[in-house]
């Protein structure tokens, strides 16, 4: 390890690299893998646009939460916790649920299994399959997690070189062979709103709050001496990388996705991208490419399922064990995700919409705010949960055929019917909390951080 004139500690290069590589991976998952080729595909000759959008909700945003956890002093429930007891039981419980054994993890390996049922063509094999391929899915993921100090470089060191070595091939050969070209946009939203919008699908806000605590466990091994400076900035410096590298390929997905309009204009997300690679590589290739994907997929649930049990383990204050939480996690997510990837699907969208905008609230405050606006951000975090809820409400009315449900409230909420109702809340609750929370400011500048020598 280097030492600065200034005291602080940073890591070799290659060793922030490394760190940064397993961020990159486990923010990379099935959906930003996939996504962002329909989205430039559909965003056609103004997919730079559409970019750029994206890039602020899905990339610079997700970048803060590390910033988050660094000026904040740990992860989502140290952070949750600066809001208020009750809001870190409420909404960090209901984000590590959601993120976790409820939804998101689960969707990973119905994912993995989606593709991998299309080469082997088990797509219509009994539930026993399924159960078998699940189990033994998460029995690796197990393998990745269950000794803390060395999830990084277990990632870093097996899923990384994959993941970057075939997006490299594809994107290189699909940008200097295009086997189409842009087409106009195919939606009548303004390019930038767009891709602005779709930027929260990827929900690596959240994510990057819950993997930030594997980061650091990593970091703390790695630095002997128990410097808390050296770790959060050695944690922000990985989280960069890491978010440098995930940008450059995302960048690049968009161009792919776009110069297929002319051919592909009527394939999607994983279809879409196999389809590419099929017509690119062969069958050999597109074989690769769903192996591939099934490894994206476990990144996320690796990142995810230690997250997970660092949240739990936060909040029990040691009284409930990591491997036990982790073991717990991956036995529920089974059960779940037996149930298959568009049933998992449709009944996450509206949670996960509950979610996002409180985290954005909370980040925003903790990395721009001084603590004497503590109040503005327990207020903005409640206002914006709130309307969270609403948000949920009408997914799941709207699941249950309910389709208008709640629109009157919508026409009357500014930009709720375009993705910004929270907005509105936002501003209103850091507003009332400034004054009616202000005796109980929290010191988020100078916190009472997780204990990183324990």
């Amino acid at each position: 390890m280097q030492k600065e004139n200034n005291g602080n500690y940073t890591l070799p290069f290659l060793v922030l690299l490394a760190i940064g590589g397993s961020v990159f991976a486990m923010h990379y998952g099935a959906s930003c893998m996939l996504w962002p080729t329909t989205w430039g595909r559909n965003s056609g000759t103004s997919w730079e646009l559409a970019f750029m959008g994206f890039f602020f909700t899905g990339l610079l945003l997700p970048s803060l939460g590390y910033f988050a956890v660094e000026k904040g002093g740990g992860p989502l429930f140290t952070l949750a916790s600066k809001v208020g007891p009750k809001f870190a039981q409420i909404f960090g419980g209901f984000t590590v649920l959601i993120m976790g054994h409820l939804f998101v993890i689960p969707r990973m390996s119905a994912a993995a299994w989606d593709a991998l049922s299309k080469i082997f063509g088990w797509e219509g094999s009994s539930w026993i399959v399924l159960f078998i391929f699940t189990v033994t899915y998460y029995a690796i993921t197990y393998w990745f997690i269950y000794k803390q100090t060395a999830i990084v470089d277990k990632v870093s060191k097996i899923l990384v070189p994959l993941l970057l070595l075939m997006e490299v091939i594809i994107i290189s050969k699909c940008l200097l062979f295009p086997i189409g070209e842009p087409i106009a946009k195919m939606y009548p939203d303004h390019p930038f709103a767009y891709g602005f919008l779709n930027g929260y699908q990827t929900m690596d806000l959240p994510a990057a709050l819950m993997f930030a605590g594997i980061i650091l466990t990593d970091l703390r091994n790695r630095i002997k001496s128990g410097n808390k400076k050296a770790i959060f900035n050695n944690l922000v410096k990985g989280g960069i990388i890491g978010f440098i590298i995930l940008g450059v390929i995302e960048i690049g997905e968009f161009a792919l996705g776009a110069s297929t309009g002319s051919v592909m204009a009527d394939l999607d997300y994983a279809k879409l991208f196999a389809t590419v690679v099929l017509e690119q590589f062969g069958m050999a290739g597109a074989m690769a490419f769903n192996v591939a994907l099934v490894f994206a997929a476990m990144t996320t649930a690796i990142g995810l399922t230690a997250g997970t049990a660092e949240y739990f383990v936060d909040a029990s204050k040691g009284k409930w064990s990591y491997k036990t939480v982790a073991i717990i996690t991956l036995v529920v997510s089974t059960l779940i995700s037996v149930c298959g990837l568009n049933t998992i699907i449709a009944w996450t969208a509206p949670i996960l919409n509950m979610i996002y905008p409180p985290c954005i609230a909370l980040v925003l405050f903790i990395v721009f705010f001084p603590p004497r606006f503590a109040g503005a951000m327990k207020g903005a975090c409640y206002a914006s949960l709130g309307w969270g809820v609403v948000e949920a409400i009408k997914g799941y009315m709207g699941l249950f055929g309910v389709e208008n449900a709640l629109q009157g409230l919508y026409n009357i909420v500014p930009g709720a019917d375009i993705g910004f109702g929270f907005v509105i809340f936002f501003i209103a609750g850091a507003i009332i909390g400034h004054f009616a929370f202000k005796n109980n400011d929290a010191d988020y500048d100078n916190p009472e951080p997780v204990d990183l020598a324990a």
